[in-house]
């Protein structure tokens, strides 16, 4: 695989961003909603609530992924990169929805489909890269829930000592400047 061609980085903000602007995931996300925003803006009357939907969907996987690079643990980082994945399912659905209904047809869809489907690729590498360095990977995307004993008569507090450092060349995805 080539490397990927981040269309951000000649902007002056790109300069100014913390480390998670070398991961790939991020990248691809932050093109994705470049290319969204681009799209919707010509959908039109009638499609409002759409476009209301698919723009906060597209920058919430960019943004979740930062927000958890910068929590400062890597459980966060996890639990965030998991939060874009249901933001780029979410829209995924939503650009199924466009082809269906032919607001998005021919090249326009072609591109747009490539990149969600690099965004994904990437931001599932992310993921079992993390969950790797965790040590707790699972291959499957199901949603689980174990039995649990909810109770309110008490807080439970989360440890997350013991995950160590880790280094953006440690995970999957990171590319130089």
């Amino acid at each position: 695989m080539t490397e990927y061609q981040y269309r951000g980085k000649d902007t002056l903000t790109f300069q100014r961003l913390p480390g998670y602007k070398k991961i790939v995931a991020w990248q691809a996300a932050s093109d994705l909603a470049d290319q969204i925003d681009t799209l919707v803006k010509r959908f039109g009357p009638g499609y409002y609530r759409l476009t209301d939907q698919m723009r906060p969907a597209a920058i919430a996987i960019a943004g979740n992924i930062a927000e958890g690079y910068c929590s400062g643990s890597l459980g966060n980082y996890i639990r965030y990169s998991n939060v874009a994945r249901g933001s780029a399912g979410e829209l995924g659905s939503y650009i199924q929805d466009c082809e269906r209904w032919e607001l998005i047809k021919g090249d326009e869809l072609q591109t747009l489909v490539k990149q969600y489907s690099l965004t994904t690729y990437f931001l599932d590498r992310l993921l079992q890269a993390l969950k790797e360095k965790e040590g707790t990977w699972d291959r499957s995307y199901g949603v689980k829930e174990s039995a649990a004993e909810y109770r309110t008569d008490s807080v439970n507090t989360l440890d997350n000592s013991g995950y160590g450092d880790y280094t953006d060349e440690q995970i999957t995805g990171v590319v130089d400047n």
